[in-house]
């Protein structure tokens, strides 16, 4: 089973350092654990939805040149936000804020939502 970091860990039989954002492979027995402990979770479903929205992003950066400069500085704001404001802003786009999570990490969590 695949499964995506949420919370980084040391798997305590490989010794290995998995980090937030990475896809891993787990027995079940193993996913139900990490992800009662909130390290882990599911991936979101990347085929439905792939194709069309890179498709759709390329017609809206030919359009307007507006939508390049936007996304830089939606990153810079959120160097500024408290740990508050960056928890609120990943549960808000639907993503996962762990509660031992640091402001690094959810800066990077929310930039890739």
């Amino acid at each position: 089973m695949i499964a995506l970091v949420t919370y980084p860990y040391r798997d305590r039989e490989t010794l290995a350092v998995h980090l937030v954002g990475e896809e891993v492979e787990l027995t079940d027995e193993r996913f139900a654990e990490l992800s009662a402990g909130g390290f882990v979770d599911l991936p979101p479903a990347e085929p439905e939805g792939s194709a069309e929205p890179v498709e759709d992003d390329s017609a809206e950066d030919e359009d307007s040149g507006d939508v390049a400069p936007e996304q830089p500085a939606a990153e810079k704001p959120a160097n500024d936000m408290t740990v508050q404001q960056l928890r609120d802003a990943i549960e808000a786009a639907n993503g996962f804020a762990p509660r031992r999570a640091t402001k690094a990490e959810l800066t990077a969590i929310l930039a890739a939502l």
